[in-house]
């Protein structure tokens, strides 16, 4: 039994751990500016008792500059009308850490009503701020990719439009090659700036495969030397024994690039860029332990700030100068990393550097990656090839792109259509069929029903954006090859030889 004397002191301990817990602080402001804070308050500013000074402008050095001001006018208890007032604002702690804290007090008055001083507390809500930030920042993101994913399906097949047509001029007799030639390098253009808005969005579909890291840096290795010019140095620290990775090696590459271009530009003359890779295992709490690849982009820079850093990944964010940056780079290499399973981490010290690594999904069964069919070779022999497509346009310049290579076409638009022209014809050697239809058909259903009354049929997908990743990742399959619109002929004929190829093994 606990003795009456010890129980203020346990209910005063029990106090203080609540406080502790919920890193609330009590603090007064006497009549001639005093600053009284408990140790709890010490805690949460980063301070210790004999450096506590209790004078008003020490604490102030430990408020963000970006916030001093509104907390001085809000402090200027000698002026304030209202009993009772609440406020936000971010600290510096000693250490360098930056909090957010939330203060909440009262104003003291004598007999007369006169003010004497603050009493309040403090409240550190930095996990509260990062919580929401991180929900708005989703919201942000699913925002952005409905908006993406709304332009990116009709948006890419204009652009495929525009560059069959282009591309069916140059089998005439007589045409302008500038002219045409840079009508197919604009629209792979906006093919390119169509999957990076998809990219920061994570609503680009992946080609994931298995990668040979130290393969594919070695690769980017010359180029990488022109970007970043004679004053930095590129060191590669790739050593042989590194695992395979899964990802898409066309985005792996050009996030690469990003975090490199990234890196450069942070160096002020002379420095150096490091990228290293190095096997790592980490434990979650859904399984004992996931293996990854880590490839490391690290500058000798100027670094970041905390504050910088924690935006460094919002899109449109940049602290370059206009017309210098776009904001889209770290967004960009982040959504790409975590669509394709992995994870991405920042450490940055102002006048030291930044180091960026990117943990991607060990690659588990060994695959053999196929060569690139003979372009010398006839790609049809008079195959029937069954194309379902809504929009006519784009319809039309496929028939004509597929009958000069040699195949006999026939077009539909939707489920009806399909079904019918397979009953007339008594099925296809192929269907290429476009994922996303309208009135809400969906192209696998449809391909699902026709394989199913005529087996042999092989499957050719082709999509200018689906929301739809599960689906796609069944497209993605031995079965099925994804085309991503836009695509020009030669990428048409190899994966149509391809597919012939896989039906003859």
């Amino acid at each position: 039994m606990v003795e009456r004397s010890k129980e203020p002191k346990l209910q005063l301990e029990l106090l203080k751990e609540v406080y502790r817990f919920a890193k609330i602080g009590f603090w007064e402001v006497t009549a001639d500016e005093e600053l009284l804070w408990s140790d709890e308050t010490l805690r949460l500013f980063g301070l210790s008792r004999p450096k506590f000074s209790g004078n008003m402008d020490d604490f102030y050095q430990l408020v963000h500059p970006d916030d001093l001001d509104n907390l001085k006018r809000i402090s200027d208890f000698q002026r304030l009308e209202n009993e009772y007032f609440k406020s936000e604002y971010r600290i510096v702690r000693p250490d360098g850490k930056l909090r957010h804290i939330q203060q909440t007090a009262i104003v003291l008055r004598d007999d007369d009503g006169n003010p004497q001083g603050f009493s309040g507390v403090v409240q550190d809500v930095t996990d509260q701020v990062t919580t929401e930030a991180k929900l708005r920042q989703a919201q942000k993101m699913e925002t952005i990719g409905q908006l993406s994913g709304g332009v990116a399906h009709d948006f890419n097949n204009l652009l495929a439009t525009i560059m069959g047509a282009a591309e069916l001029l140059q089998f005439q007799e007589s045409y302008e090659e500038e002219l045409v030639e840079s009508i197919i390098k604009s629209s792979k253009r906006g093919g390119e700036l169509t999957h990076r808005l998809l990219a920061f969005a994570r609503k680009q579909p992946l080609q994931t495969k298995q990668v040979d890291v130290i393969q594919l840096v070695a690769g980017m290795s010359s180029m990488l030397d022109r970007l970043i010019g004679q004053d930095i140095k590129l060191s590669l620290e790739t050593p042989k024994s590194v695992w395979a990775l899964m990802a898409d090696p066309a985005q792996l590459e050009e996030a690469l690039l990003n975090l490199v271009v990234n890196a450069r530009d942070a160096i002020e003359g002379a420095g150096t860029i490091t990228i290293s890779c190095r096997n790592t295992s980490l434990s979650t709490a859904h399984v004992l332990k996931d293996d990854y690849v880590e490839v490391i982009v690290k500058d000798t820079g100027q670094g970041m700030s905390d504050v910088v850093r924690t935006r460094a990944c919002e899109p449109f964010f940049t602290t370059k100068p206009v017309g210098k940056g776009s904001g889209l780079g770290l967004s960009m290499v982040e959504g790409f990393v975590k669509q394709s399973g992995g994870q991405m981490q920042i450490r940055s010290t102002p006048e030291t550097g930044t180091e960026i690594s990117i943990l991607m999904p060990r690659a588990i069964e060994e695959t053999s990656e196929k060569g690139p069919p003979d372009e010398s070779a006839s790609v049809g022999q008079g195959e029937s090839i069954l194309v379902i497509e809504d929009n006519i346009d784009l319809a039309a310049l496929l028939a004509r792109q597929l009958t000069s290579l040699n195949f006999r076409t026939t077009l539909a638009t939707n489920r009806k259509t399909a079904l019918q022209a397979c009953i007339d014809k008594g099925g296809f050697d192929i269907v290429l069929s476009d994922i996303l239809l309208a009135d809400g058909e969906r192209g696998p259903k449809i391909v699902e029903e026709i394989v199913a009354i005529y087996p042999n049929i092989r499957p050719i997908w082709m999509t200018g954006f689906t929301d739809d990743t599960i689906e796609l990742a069944e497209c993605q399959t031995a079965k099925g090859t994804v085309l991503q619109k836009p695509f020009d002929i030669k990428e048409l004929a190899a994966v149509i030889q391809n597919s012939m190829d896989d039906s003859d093994m």
